[in-house]
């Protein structure tokens, strides 16, 4: 019912003092009634002061939202006689787990925090750069760190006094030598984000010096939202990543360790063009870093094997197919959408004739070449690995069929220095210098290249066979060995035993 339509004669209690009337007569502009009461007094009253009968009217509360629409909360400082105190208070629209691991991320406060120029560990370390690394530090109660103000004054030292998981994070702060603060940052959950509130305290003589600059101390957290990643809270389907874009982040590996471990075994192979490849900057990085570090100590990882078919270059390597095969190859996978197919493959020439290939096709000027059958390379292919055969039939059999036209199977043979051999063996040859060596037998070429007994022998009985070979002086398969803890254990082992024979 509209109040300034209340019938003539309706009974109303006067609210402060119970008192009962009957409606005389209403004015408007604003809205009074007339109230006659049995004694006969006659009193005015608005609709707030009356409960009036057969109306209801609900009593008027001022909502305020719960997040405000500038995200600021509390926000005051005080100060009484050697005693100061400021409050900050923020919403953030972030998760508790996103904004603990801003506000401990020390080396970032110079952004956000008023008063910091600068901010670095106290660590007791060997090495210099680890000295000043936040990598480094372990962030608990008790540990140091310094921070640089930003005026004249030199660094000071803080202390981390409370660090209590996604809740709260206090340290002691300094901006000057007379007066020392206490900081505390508390976090608390709200339906749709986070709050934050930064409490600053300090005690003494001095401590109106933390009351300086507070129109700046009152809008970190404003400046600290603007380094918060934010999370959306009102999306409620999450769309999940192809089984495609999820395998691009490991380069088709089922795991990033994995990516990392082959990306270092393909830096020991020489094949930094892998590595330089990798898109992504911080695996880019470890593999690096992996590949230091196996060259310094020798250990160098398992080579792990990709989700779903083999790479191009095994099946290329244990083939020994054409170039024109291996570039239709590379064309039909880059075509069907396995790019790190094409991007990986260790020959330089393939892959940009590949690529050239594929741009054409999608151009229209050319026709998708068939994919070969690599079976039937593999039934025809020579096989270079050989265990019957001496080395200097192997070096014979590669300078054929080298000069042949067929420099496939010298590129892909593994000894590196009967490769190496062989290139030079045809290199003279072509000058004119050296007759071409005849071809070894049907019988020896048909078997394998590398030592008959290394799929029957253990890794002592090889260890004991290589150093008496070294020590007649036969050093090619030594040199040639992939594992270099092994070759590195063998040549200690031959220099030993020529000391001994000296003395």
């Amino acid at each position: 019912m509209i109040l300034n339509r209340v019938k003539i004669g309706t009974n109303c209690t006067v609210r402060n003092t119970g008192q009962t009337g009957t409606v005389k007569q209403i004015y408007f502009y604003p809205t009074r009634y007339e109230l006659e009461f049995s004694d006969g007094k006659v009193g005015h009253y608005y609709s707030k002061d009356l409960d009036i009968d057969g109306v209801i009217q609900p009593s008027v509360n001022l909502k305020l939202p719960e997040i405000p629409i500038d995200n600021v909360g509390e926000v005051w400082s005080s100060w009484i006689p050697f005693e100061s105190e400021s409050v900050v208070e923020h919403h953030f629209t972030t998760t508790k787990a996103i904004l603990w691991r801003t506000v401990t991320s020390l080396e970032i406060y110079n952004i956000w925090f008023h008063g910091i120029q600068r901010a670095l560990p106290i660590n007791k370390k060997d090495r210099y750069v680890h000295k000043f690394s936040f990598a480094e530090m372990k962030l608990a109660p008790g540990a140091y760190f310094k921070c640089r103000p930003s005026t004249l004054a030199p660094w000071f030292q803080c202390r981390i006094l409370t660090l209590e998981k996604e809740q709260k994070f206090s340290f002691t702060f300094k901006t000057n030598p007379l007066d020392k603060q206490l900081v505390e940052l508390e976090i608390k959950e709200s339906s749709n984000g986070v709050w934050l509130k930064c409490r600053r305290t300090s005690k003494g003589l001095f401590s109106l010096l933390s009351q300086f600059g507070w129109q700046k101390k009152s809008r970190i957290l404003k400046q600290l939202e603007t380094i918060v990643p934010k999370v959306d809270f009102n999306k409620t389907d999450v769309k999940e990543e192809p089984s495609s874009v999820q395998e691009s982040k490991f380069g088709g590996f089922n795991s990033r360790k994995d990516y990392i471990d082959y990306g270092i075994n393909m830096g020991m192979k020489d094949n930094m063009d892998y590595v330089n490849a990798i898109p992504e900057k911080p695996i880019r990085g470890m593999v690096k870093a992996g590949i230091v570090k196996a060259k310094r100590t020798g250990i160098i990882p398992p080579l792990p094997e990709k989700s779903g078919s083999t790479s191009v270059d095994s099946q290329v390597s244990s083939s020994n197919i054409s170039k024109e095969d291996s570039i239709a190859i590379l064309v039909n996978k880059g075509l069907d959408g396995d790019m790190d197919a094409v991007n990986n493959h260790k020959d330089r020439v393939e892959r940009a004739k590949a690529k050239a290939m594929m741009v054409k096709i999608k151009r229209g000027t050319l026709k998708r070449p068939p994919m070969p059958s690599i079976t039937e390379n593999l039934d025809s292919a020579p096989k270079h690995i050989s265990g019957s055969i001496s080395k200097e039939d192997s070096i014979a059999i590669l300078v054929n069929k080298g000069l042949d036209g067929d420099m496939d199977a010298v590129n892909n043979h593994k000894d590196r220095v009967e490769r190496a051999k062989a290139k030079a063996m045809m290199v003279k040859i072509k000058r004119g210098t050296l007759e071409r060596p005849p071809m070894p037998s049907s019988s020896s070429s048909e078997s394998t290249i590398t030592n008959p007994n290394s799929a029957s022998e253990t890794t002592e009985q090889k260890m004991e066979r290589l150093i008496n070979e070294g020590l007649n002086g036969k050093m090619d398969e030594i040199n040639s060995l992939d594992d270099r803890v092994l070759r590195g254990k063998i040549k200690a082992a031959i220099v030993k035993a020529k000391r001994a024979t000296k003395q």
